[in-house]
């Protein structure tokens, strides 16, 4: 989730036929595609239909659900609903991805369909304002973030990737820490999940590869086209049990 709880009193929910939509004006849906981020719901959720209602707190669109899996719901027991994406704000263009899948149908059944995957995390400023800067995130200046000191919920593994599907490049992946080094392995901060993310972003954005077989002009890396200074970190999302995804955006439209 967003990791900003919400009290119920300051959720109110706007036409549910004029206003926003799921799979069309969420984050999730116009990074990974509609039908993706649609199955991808699904696994989070375990089960099919699913129902997400758009709600308004202070100006910003939430798009919730009231039933979760018994996992998430220990994790935040006093919840009335959980928030599964927001919905796009006017920074710029989201920069599309292919959602990473294990390449193999049993490995799809046990890491994804059947583990126990976390809901989204928004990156939030105590300011309100959604989204982090590469520049910020890269170099470890998180401490704005709503709940920076908060335990990230990532799952129960000690590692996780950090995968990247850019268009027109060959995929990244880097692999962090999700576990403190105290005696008690705690779960990392949100600062410093915030912080892997940047770093494996900048990363992928100085070692990438173009793929030989995509042609993504739009999308191209580099000199004189999209750079680090071009891009906001919106959040994450956990594609598998040992995988998380960035959700990203730019701060200028492309056309």
């Amino acid at each position: 989730m967003s990791y900003h709880h919400t009290p119920p009193s300051q959720l109110n929910d706007p036409s549910m036929h004029s206003g926003p939509q799921l799979l069309v004006d969420g984050y999730i849906s116009q990074c990974f595609g509609s039908k993706s981020a649609e199955g991808h719901f699904s696994c989070v959720l375990k089960t099919r239909p699913f129902r997400a209602s758009p709600c308004v707190v202070r100006g910003h669109v939430y798009f919730v659900v009231t039933a979760v899996p018994p996992y998430i719901f220990y994790l935040f027991p006093n919840q009335p609903s959980w928030v599964i994406d927001r919905a796009v704000v006017g920074y710029g263009t989201v920069i599309p991805q292919t959602l990473w899948v294990p390449h193999t149908a049993t490995d799809q059944r046990q890491h994804v369909v059947e583990a126990e995957l976390q809901m989204p995390i928004f990156f939030e400023g105590v300011n309100g304002r959604l989204g982090l800067s590469l520049e910020a995130a890269s170099t470890g200046r998180c401490n704005d973030l709503l709940n920076a000191q908060g335990h990230a919920p990532l799952g129960l593994k000690s590692t996780t990737h950090i995968r990247i599907g850019w268009p027109g490049y060959v995929e990244f992946k880097r692999q962090v820490q999700t576990r403190d080094e105290t005696s008690q392995r705690n779960p990392i901060t949100i600062f410093r999940f915030a912080y892997h993310i940047g770093r494996s972003v900048d990363a992928f954005l100085k070692t990438c590869q173009p793929d030989p077989g995509a042609h993504h002009p739009r999308w191209l890396i580099g000199e004189g086209a999209i750079s680090p200074r071009d891009i906001v970190i919106i959040g994450a999302i956990h594609v598998s049990s040992g995988s998380w995804m960035p959700i990203l955006q730019m701060n200028r439209y492309i056309f």
